[in-house]
């Protein structure tokens, strides 16, 4: 047998990593950094989203001076790695093994169900504490639909899970027509 280095190797003589006999469709392999790895599912996401109603509305929430959960009933499509739970709120639960970092996306159409305008903050709470980063502030005011969209970063192990809270300088009715919470997650 010829003594060939596998730097000067190339097509059809390339060959596939090790271990992809037992690799699952849709892994890709994670050098460790230590002359090893392993087969990590390569992406899990979630859509979890209101139907689009802005007659009726298709949600509306109370908002308070203080953050409390959005509770509403996501339909959740395109799932991998991520479920879709209403109690205790409307949350998104990482069920993925492998640690990931995640995109993560809310965009909604909100205003003041009616009276007075009002600024309304939005953030993104991981496992009931409020995240670093993604915080938004939109004015809701009545009769005037707008659009709001918050983007974070986030890091999840199995089990943790993503809410969004809302608070407002004074209480008021929100309305939403629309609502889409998406995330993106990749190995870590």
């Amino acid at each position: 047998m010829a003594n060939v280095n596998h730097s000067t190797l190339t097509d059809p003589y390339l060959h596939e990593p090790k271990g992809v006999a037992s690799a699952s469709a849709s892994e890709v392999y994670v050098a460790n950094g230590s002359g090893s790895g392993a087969w990590k599912p390569a992406h899990n996401y979630i859509n979890g989203y209101i139907e689009f109603d802005k007659v009726t509305p298709a949600y509306q929430k109370a908002v308070t001076t203080v953050f409390t959960p959005i509770n509403p009933t996501f339909a959740v499509s395109l799932a991998s790695g991520w479920t879709g739970a209403t109690t205790p709120n409307a949350r998104l639960i990482y069920t993925g093994t492998e640690a990931i970092i995640a995109s993560i996306n809310f965009s909604l159409s909100l205003k003041n169900n009616s009276g007075t305008a009002r600024d309304v903050e939005i953030t993104f709470y991981k496992n009931g504490a409020v995240m670093n980063g993604g915080h938004l502030v939109v004015t809701a005011a009545s009769g005037d639909w707008k659009s709001a969209t918050l983007t974070d970063y986030g890091s999840f192990n199995t089990n943790d899970y993503l809410e969004v809270f809302v608070k407002s300088d004074a209480a008021f009715t929100l309305d939403v027509a629309t609502a889409s919470l998406t995330v993106m997650g990749v190995p870590s």
